[in-house]
């Protein structure tokens, strides 16, 4: 993996003074480093790999920024390294911090330094957004329907690029990790796959819905979900190839309106190329996961589409999806990340046949492919802030909390 982790700048524009304003960022993971393209996104910021002690390094050359994101988990030491950081850091730049302890004095003693902001990892786009995004950019962030459900989208750059199962899969653990209601709406109304890859069978009253938002009250969802188990309903239709369809945006709009009402989050398996009905999906989005493989058409279509939601929602609720990504045969890495302009957001490597297996028994894949759920667990977190692994912090006992 490469030393910068987004390319925002070139070689030549370090020493220009143009780079006054640079947000220059620190971090050793790709979802912090996604949190941060997303939730600054506008500004002129670098993201680079590494923590503290690399920005302390940077700093003792390069002095031209507005303000410095640096990471530091992992330090056994922080107030020390902070020390060091200020002895070369000029005062007018502003410091945020992102870390592994989540203590309220911790946060206190950070703050009595001159911290501007210290986040707990795992960071996502919305803690961004709110918390760090308003003390930097003196931007409002953008606001939020916050009453109602959490809508995440997923949508497949090529066929059996394996978005349905990631949806299916996500939705299990998402309530897993959360304790909420989930749910999971599947709308390849013709040949969509939730279903089968379930072991159920929908019935007409997803199309009813759409078509007619009129004839959908409060009973639709007691009509039309199917209980995956205690937590998450499946919300699908199965209707024949040769059925004409007349969906509605009208009906798309109040479908979703109603499973937010009723569930914590709404994962949607969304059919590519989008109709014009379903855009209201990709408005009410929080995140948007376009999701391919290491393929031509994969990375051309993934391009294509990541344009299409930026144009109907706005680019901050792009993530990509890297899906199978050590598969034989597939594009090198370096290739991916040249064509995408940047690492992806995510990645889940090939999980071999136990993946299509699961498909076969009508089982989800987390109870078939033990794998899966280490390499859900960082997009689960992304989504809703929680599900971090615990790890014994020495901080803890150097601050004797």
């Amino acid at each position: 993996m490469s030393v910068n982790m987004a390319v925002v700048e070139s070689p030549g524009e370090t020493t220009s003074a143009l780079t006054r304003n640079r947000i220059v960022c620190f971090v050793n993971d790709e979802l912090s480093a996604a949190a941060l393209r997303k939730g600054l996104d506008g500004s002129n910021l670098v993201i680079r790999r590494g923590s503290i002690r690399h920005a302390t390094r940077m700093l003792e050359t390069e002095t031209d920024l507005f303000a410095l994101v640096t990471d530091i988990s992992g330090i056994d030491d922080p107030f020390t390294e902070l020390e060091r950081l200020a002895s070369v850091c000029p005062p007018d730049v502003r410091v945020c911090l992102i870390g592994e302890n989540r203590e309220i004095t911790f946060y206190r003693e950070l703050m009595e330094t001159g911290v501007t902001e210290y986040l707990p990892t795992p960071i996502t786009r919305d803690m961004v957004l709110d918390q760090l995004r308003p003390k930097l950019l003196g931007a409002v962030a953008p606001a939020h329907n916050d009453r109602g459900g959490h809508v995440v989208s997923i949508c497949g750059a090529q066929g059996g690029a394996g978005a349905t199962s990631i949806a299916i899969n996500l939705a299990l653990q998402l309530a897993e990790t959360t304790k909420a209601k989930v749910a999971l709406l599947d709308l390849h109304l013709q040949g969509g796959e939730t279903a089968v890859m379930l072991g159920v069978r929908p019935g007409p009253g997803l199309r009813i819905a759409l078509e007619n938002p009129m004839r959908a009250d409060t009973l639709f969802l007691e009509r039309a979900a199917i209980a995956v188990n205690d937590r998450v309903c499946l919300i699908s239709g199965d209707e024949d190839l040769d059925a004409k369809l007349d969906i509605t945006e009208a009906g798309v709009r109040h479908v979703l309106g109603l499973l937010r009402q009723r569930f914590n989050y709404v994962v949607v398996d969304v059919p590519v190329p989008f109709p014009a009905s379903i855009y209201p999906v990709i408005q009410m989005s929080r995140q948007v996961l376009v999701l391919l493989e290491a393929e031509v058409t994969g990375l051309r279509n993934a391009h294509a589409l990541r344009n299409a939601v930026t144009n109907i929602a706005g680019k901050d609720r792009v993530f990509t999806l890297l899906n199978r990504a050590d598969r034989a045969g597939g594009l090198p890495r370096a290739t991916i990340v040249k064509a995408l302009g940047a690492e992806p957001d995510m990645v889940i490597p090939d999980l071999g046949k136990g993946m299509t297996q699961a498909v076969n028994l009508g089982i989800p894949a987390l109870k078939h492919v033990s794998a899966l759920r280490r390499h859900l667990a960082p997009i689960v977190r992304e989504i809703a802030g929680v599900g971090a692994p615990k790890r014994k912090g020495r901080w803890r006992r150097w601050l004797g909390l």
